[in-house]
């Protein structure tokens, strides 16, 4: 019988939570660009690409379906396959961060949720 850990579960929901929050501030900042573009403008910064807006909208329409597919929990071996490419999503990320703008120590925290969605993949049967 599959069981599921909590952490898991309540991980998962969680993602759900940020992901869809995530989902619809990528599409309220792809449509309003043009405004956010004269924001960075007038700061005096180099404003995203419209490749960055892409990417932060995969990447949050990913996080979701993590965080569906941890709930869900069909098959531990595709809930973890969805939990280590996300991991590899938000290093790569990082990687992108601090290359653009510098490394920063905070980055790291990104990293919580996924290792702790792959440790509750671990602990279910």
């Amino acid at each position: 019988m599959k069981r599921k850990s909590k952490l898991l579960h309540v991980v998962s929901i969680i993602v759900i939570v940020v992901g869809a929050l995530a989902v619809l501030s990528g599409i309220l900042s792809f449509l309003m660009k043009d405004i956010v573009n004269q924001s960075y403008e007038m700061l005096g910064m180099t404003p995203p690409t419209t490749l960055y807006y892409v990417w932060a909208l995969v990447f949050a329409c990913f996080e979701l379906a993590a965080g569906i597919a941890g709930v869900m929990y069909k098959s531990r071996k595709s809930v973890f396959v969805f939990g280590v490419i996300w991991c590899i999503l938000v290093v790569a990320n990082l990687v992108y961060a601090s290359i653009s703008s510098g490394f920063s120590f905070l980055y790291i925290f990104d990293l919580i949720l996924p290792v702790l969605y792959i440790w509750g993949v671990y602990q279910s049967e």
